[in-house]
């Protein structure tokens, strides 16, 4: 596996103050091509896809850190619609007019609504660990967890083992100042993000997309099971699907250079197809 240096990963981003939003921090590889718009997940960072931007050094990366996490100040609301809000003016503000989305678990909720919101924008959506109703149970121990939380969070809480566990052991060079950035969170974005996710059912959104779809879960995945799978295949039926046998939610995480093929696989197809792409 190639190891990805995280120290100087906050130094590289750049901070923009959106008209009618939220300053958001980002980070623009500056690749020579087409651009992919890389959404994480809930708690996450841009640093999530840190571990994948070697692989795809052929595209131009725009990771931001979501509202409210990272460095990014919190946004009107903590709704997937509010995020893909932002995200959206953020686009608008850096010049962007076409790209592809490629979101891991609520960055994938994001991303679906982002495409459903401007199809014309978006050429691809890549979908990891993705689901259409993110529901917690409430007797779980994950929900519990965050449900308990307060501040000030210590990354070394308990509940982030079982939130970022997974069947492959993950390089904790990596997964520290993850749980750190995750602690730094205060508790009642992790606890209104929660709630947002209990109200929400992606399904009529899925059901407007019509751009070229690739859907990437672990078979082991503890958040979004098979049920989750199955449903979002049926709500995306002209969707590739690619199921990692053995890895968990975060399969980005625990093989990256697996995750990218897979994703380069799949935009090699879609540039084919449509050459419009800048």
């Amino acid at each position: 596996m190639t190891t990805v240096e995280q120290g100087g990963w906050t130094n590289r981003k750049r901070l923009l103050f959106l008209p009618d939003g939220p300053p958001m921090a980002f980070i623009d590889s500056g690749g020579p091509g087409p651009v992919l718009l890389l959404l994480h997940g809930y708690s996450d960072s841009s640093r999530s896809f840190s571990l994948l931007e070697p692989w795809l050094s052929a595209y131009r990366l725009v990771v931001p850190d979501l509202p409210g996490h990272g460095a990014s100040a919190v946004g009107s609301g903590l709704a997937v619609s509010d995020f893909a809000d932002d995200v959206a003016a953020l686009v608008g503000a850096l010049g962007i007019d076409r790209c592809i989305v490629v979101g891991h678990s609520m960055g994938a909720m994001i991303g679906m609504t982002l495409t459903d919101l401007l199809p014309e924008m978006v050429g691809a959506l890549v979908m990891i660990s993705g689901t259409l109703r993110p529901t917690f149970p409430k007797d779980d121990l994950v929900t519990e967890g965050i449900l308990s939380l307060s501040d000030p969070i210590n990354p070394a809480d308990p509940l982030f083992d079982l939130w970022h566990a997974g069947p492959y052991p993950i390089d904790r060079t990596f997964l520290d100042p993850v749980s750190r950035e995750a602690a730094a969170i205060p508790s009642s974005i992790w606890k209104g993000i929660l709630g947002e996710f209990s109200r929400l059912d992606m399904t009529r959104t899925a059901s407007r997309i019509s751009v070229p779809v690739l859907c990437i879960a672990g078979s082991e995945d503890m958040l979004f099971d098979a049920g989750h799978r199955l449903a979002l295949a049926s709500a995306l039926p002209d969707a590739k699907s690619v199921l990692m046998d053995g890895f968990g939610h975060n399969p980005h995480w625990e093989d990256p250079e697996q995750v990218a093929l897979h994703v380069e696989r799949f935009l090699q197809g879609v540039l084919v197809a449509e050459r419009t792409f800048d």
